[in-house]
């Protein structure tokens, strides 16, 4: 009877074991990053994969310290799919619009550097117009150089939604993961 017991006790040790290694692999590297204002934002969520966590990016507060502190308490993420409107030189991200001058100006994204832990974050931009000029390729570019990220765009797409979606330029020249939506 004591044996008996003892088998099911270890059962039960084996299979919360399981479980745990089970639910610890399963949380994700990655996040999504989205504007509050996202043109597409709807559209976005309905195609993100079950159980993708989202940190949407309002007016309150620098968006650069929001995603940092994310990082900073998230240690596993690897990946950041950003999904905020954009032209060709530039990009909206919680109520500030990204150009050349406002990216000299915000000293957030070099505070983005000390996350670097041997690896460099990606920050996977979704959108097809920043990645189709020399204009929107060099405010990347300075994007990364402060913030130490490996930032990739698209430079010939139609849709972010798209399951062809290739992220074909990267700012170092390493490689990323694959679209969120595939």
């Amino acid at each position: 009877m004591k044996d008996l017991i003892n088998k099911k006790v270890l059962q039960s040790f084996f299979y919360l074991f399981l479980f745990t290694m089970t639910a610890t692999m399963a949380q994700s590297n990655s996040i999504v990053i989205m504007d509050a204002k996202y043109s597409q934002k709807q559209q976005v969520l309905d195609n993100l994969p079950s159980h993708t966590e989202v940190l949407e990016i309002d007016g309150n507060g620098n968006p650069w310290k929001s995603i940092r502190e994310y990082l900073e308490n998230n240690s596993s993420i690897v990946a950041v799919h950003l999904f905020a409107n954009a032209s060709y030189n530039a990009f909206e991200l919680g109520n500030i619009t990204y150009d050349s001058d406002a990216v000299d100006q915000e000293f957030e994204l070099s505070m983005l550097e000390g996350l670097y832990q041997g690896d460099h974050i990606q920050l996977i931009v979704y959108d097809c117009n920043l990645g189709s000029n020399p204009e929107g390729l060099a405010l990347i570019k300075e994007i990364s150089n402060k913030s130490y990220l490996n930032i990739a765009v698209p430079t010939n797409c139609s849709s972010v939604l798209g399951q062809d979606l290739k992220f074909d330029y990267t700012t170092m020249n390493q490689p990323t993961q694959n679209s969120i939506f595939q």
